[in-house]
C-alpha cells in the first residue's frame, strides 16, 4: 500500500493502526506528559461543547474516547451521547471505563455511513477524524442529514505543519524517511473551514496554544513507531539507535521542541441537501 493510502483505507484502520488502542495511546501519551499549553486538551475540548441537558450528541471516530471518559461526569445527567468508532478494538477501553454511565452508548459504525434518522441529534464532533474517511463532503452531508436544523458541529484537527520538527529530526536519523507523518493533509486547520462552509452557514476556528517540549527519548521513539510513516519506512530493529538519537539531542539542549499547530473548528446552521 502507497503512503498517501493510510490514513482512509477502512481494512489498514480497522485491523491495524486502529486495531486496538495502542497506537493512538502512544500518541496521547506524549502530548499528555510533554504539552507545554496552560490548559489541558480536554478541558479545551469540554468548554466548546454546548450545554447538553436534554440534548442528544453523535461523537464520530471516537477512538478510545479519551475526551469524553476524562469528562464523563461533567455532563448533564440527562445529556444522551452515542459514542462511534470504525473499529471495535478501539472501543474496548471506552466500554470498559464508561460501564455504568448511562449518559453513554458506544457502537462500532462508520462515519461514512450513519445509521441514525435524520435530525436525531443537537450536535456532532468529528474530532481528529475527518482525514480518514474516503469522501469527506459524503461524510460532511451525512452529518448535516442526522444534525437538526438549528444543531452544530465540532471537528478538531491540526494544522499542514502538524509536528513538522518531529519529521526533520527522523529523516535526519533515517535520510529515506523523508516526508510527514502527518494523516491530515486532507481536512487540516488551513483547508478545513472552506470543506465545512460548504455544509455549514457559520464555521469558526478556535486555536490550541501548546507545543511539546519532549525530555524523555522513550516516549517520542513509541510516538514514532505508533505511525504508519515510521512502521512502513524505518525497520523496528533501528528502534534502540532512534532513542539513543533522540537522547543525544535532548542531553544537548535539555529537551526537544516540536511545535504542534492544534485547534478546531465550530460549524452551525447546517445547510440541509
Amino acid at each position: 500500500m502507497d503512503l498517501e493510502s493510510f490514513s482512509t483505507d477502512r481494512n489498514y484502520l480497522r485491523q491495524v493502526q486502529y486495531g486496538s488502542a495502542n497506537n493512538l495511546n502512544a500518541r496521547i501519551q506524549i502530548h499528555k506528559r510533554f504539552t507545554n499549553s496552560a490548559e489541558v486538551w480536554e478541558d479545551f475540548i469540554f468548554e466548546h461543547l454546548p450545554d447538553l441537558s436534554g440534548k442528544r450528541l453523535l461523537a464520530l471516530g471516537c477512538g478510545n474516547a479519551v475526551q469524553w471518559r476524562k469528562n464523563q461526569d461533567r455532563f448533564a445527567p440527562d445529556a444522551t451521547i452515542v459514542l462511534t468508532d470504525l473499529s471495535e478494538g478501539m472501543l474496548e477501553e471506552a466500554r470498559a471505563d464508561l460501564k455504568g454511565n448511562k449518559r453513554f452508548t458506544l457502537l462500532c459504525m462508520d462515519a461514512a455511513n450513519l445509521e441514525f434518522a435524520d435530525d436525531s441529534f443537537d450536535f456532532v464532533t468529528a474530532n481528529h477524524m475527518l482525514y480518514h474517511v474516503p469522501d469527506i463532503d459524503h461524510t460532511l452531508a451525512e452529518i448535516t442529514r442526522v444534525l437538526k436544523l438549528g444543531g452544530a458541529m465540532m471537528a478538531a484537527n491540526n494544522g499542514a505543519n502538524y509536528m513538522v520538527d518531529l519529521d526533520v529530526l527522523l529523516t535526519e536519523f533515517w535520510p529515506a524517511y523523508g516526508g510527514l507523518h502527518t494523516m491530515s493533509l486532507k481536512f487540516n486547520l488551513l483547508n478545513g473551514a472552506e470543506m465545512l462552509q460548504a455544509w455549514f452557514g457559520e464555521v469558526e476556528k478556535r486555536l490550541y496554544a501548546g507545543d511539546l517540549w519532549v525530555t524523555e527519548a522513550q516516549p517520542l521513539v513509541d510516538y514514532a513507531f505508533s505511525l504508519p510513516r515510521v512502521q512502513q519506512l524505518i525497520p523496528l530493529d533501528q528502534e534502540e539507535a532512534l532513542r539513543a538519537f533522540f537522547q543525544a539531542r535532548i542531553d544537548q539542549s535539555g529537551g526537544i521542541l516540536i511545535r504542534k499547530e492544534t485547534g478546531l473548528f465550530l460549524a452551525s446552521q447546517p445547510k440541509k441537501a
